[in-house]
């Protein structure tokens, strides 16, 4: 297994694949690019929890709900992690954590 750092990259690497997947399925590629570039994350993706307080200043909590599960949904294909929810509402620190933990024990699940 790689070290730390390598997991990290392997996870952020995935994580913007996911974000970009993600949102394309719901704004498509041009509403994708506008909400980044306003979001000032054009050039890269900060820690998820940034990225999720973001989302949802500009969307609310509604709308940040439906793009995370978009997200997450493209990040977990292929993986058996569960996605967790606390009482119906996607839990998106936890699931994201989750995620983080799984490559760190099992890089070869990333694509």
């Amino acid at each position: 297994m790689g070290d730390v750092s390598q997991m990290d990259e392997i996870f952020a690497t995935a994580f913007n694949d996911s974000v970009h997947a993600g949102l394309d399925k719901i704004l498509g590629h041009s509403g994708t690019e506008a909400v980044l570039v306003h979001m000032k994350m054009a050039d890269g993706l900060p820690d998820p929890m940034e990225f999720h307080i973001k989302l949802l200043a500009l969307f609310g909590p509604e709308g940040t709900l439906s793009l995370e599960r978009a997200i997450v949904k493209n990040l977990m294909i292929g993986k058996s992690l569960e996605v967790l929810e606390i009482e119906g509402v996607l839990d998106f620190s936890a699931t994201i954590n989750s995620v983080r933990k799984g490559v760190r024990a099992h890089p070869q699940v990333m694509p």
